[in-house]
């Protein structure tokens, strides 16, 4: 039971009956897999001889290696079901896709304080103590949480500021106090990195600042959320504190510990450069005080699992959507929410496991493959578009000159 809560194990499951569904509505997925570039084949061979060689020859955990590869092809079917399902939609979905992520932070909002407001005896508990940190109902720690709430708040923040008529009240301004709130209640750092870096990069993409209301507008909710989450902040638990005394009393303490992490992970992976340890071998191959599921890094997690080869393609698949879907979308404001959410996630897999949690990687994916398939639907359009002669009204002359 403890195995499948640290895979989450349900959410692949949920992934493969969305891929049973797309079976049912759409075309197998391998005609699309028969159309894909030489290049993004090449690098899917790759990432597939890196996910098996280490699992099966290297790793000392072969089963739980296998499982989390087996969980990664599972990922890349999901991720091609989506696709097929938003090529054969009449919308591609993006925006339904941000309400529905908002609209789970209610019940999320309501269970969490349940539970908080109401929590089992400590003598209950194994080991007398509730360890708060990583018994929020449905993650297995607080950053997790925040990094959830981040990036719903990133996409309903991008929403706010690139708005063509921005204002102060409405069901996107309420949802993002509320994710904004619940980000800084779970004193997220990497969350707010994030969002950050997610903004930042729209605004590169797109070439323009958002107007001054607009960032008016999103600076005071933002500061309405951080008055909610101090009222509604949990005392006597500093990990739920953005900043406490002695986090910059050094480097690694500022990081909260990754910069040791990441040291003892190149460290193991120099022993096995080319194929790595395994899936998901950090676990039981490094060792910094406590285990870690994964290195809290995308590229160390690639490295260490499937060693230079796998990661080689990984990394390239992975990068390549990046590009693909950025110049597509670039200008597209009514885009921007949606590549909010997937910059923010993608940022905070530099310092997190967003690309090793399956709860993390179905945003990902799915927001990959539905701007993808909104940018093939558009390439499509484009060369089906009749062409039509020149005529005099394109010259400013007589309509009936042109017939």
């Amino acid at each position: 039971m403890e195995w499948t809560r640290l895979l989450e194990f349900p959410f692949v499951v949920a992934e493969i009956g969305v891929i049973l569904w797309s079976q049912r509505r759409v075309a197998s997925g391998l005609s699309s897999l028969q159309r894909l570039p030489l290049d993004v084949k090449l690098a899917g061979f790759l990432l597939l001889v890196g996910l098996f060689t280490s699992s099966l020859l290297i790793s000392r955990l072969m089963s739980v290696s296998i499982a989390i590869s087996l969980f990664t092809i599972v990922h890349l079917r999901f991720a091609l079901a989506i696709f097929d399902l938003s090529l054969n939609s009449r919308a591609d979905g993006l925006d339904a896709m941000l309400w529905w992520l908002a609209a789970g932070l209610i019940p999320l909002t309501f269970l969490t304080a349940w539970r908080f407001n109401f929590p089992p005896p400590a003598s209950a508990v194994p080991g007398g103590t509730i360890e708060w940190v990583s018994a929020l109902p449905g993650f297995i720690s607080v950053r997790h949480f925040g990094s959830w709430t981040g990036a719903v708040a990133a996409g309903l923040l991008a929403s706010l500021l690139f708005s063509t008529q921005p204002r102060w009240v409405g069901w996107r301004q309420a949802a993002y106090v509320l994710a904004a709130a619940l980000t800084i209640w779970s004193g997220t750092r990497g969350a707010i990195f994030g969002m950050a870096v997610a903004m930042g990069a729209l605004i590169l993409l797109g070439r323009r600042v958002p107007g001054s209301r607009a960032i008016g507008i999103a600076a005071g909710l933002t500061g309405i959320a951080c008055i909610v989450a101090w009222i509604c902040a949990p005392r006597g638990l500093p990990e739920f504190l953005l900043w406490t005394a002695g986090d910059d009393a050094s480097a690694d303490m500022m990081t909260g510990g990754r910069l040791a992490l990441w040291s003892a992970t190149i460290a193991r992976w120099l022993q096995s450069p080319v194929f790595g340890w395994g899936s998901g071998s950090i676990f039981w191959e490094v060792y910094v005080g406590w285990a870690h599921t994964q290195p809290h890094n995308v590229i160390l997690q690639f490295l260490i699992s499937w060693g230079i080869v796998g990661a080689a393609g990984g990394l390239w698949l992975l990068g390549r959507a990046i590009v693909a879907v950025s110049q597509f979308a670039a200008g597209q404001r009514r885009l921007y929410p949606a590549l909010a959410v997937l910059f923010c996630l993608l940022a905070m897999s530099l310092i997190e496991g967003m690309l090793h949690y399956p709860r993390f990687i179905e945003p990902i994916f799915a927001l990959l493959a539905m701007l993808l398939a909104a940018r093939q639907r558009s390439a499509t359009a484009r060369d089906t578009e009749p062409q039509h002669a020149i005529g005099a009204n394109d010259l400013g002359g007589d309509p009936a000159l042109g017939r």
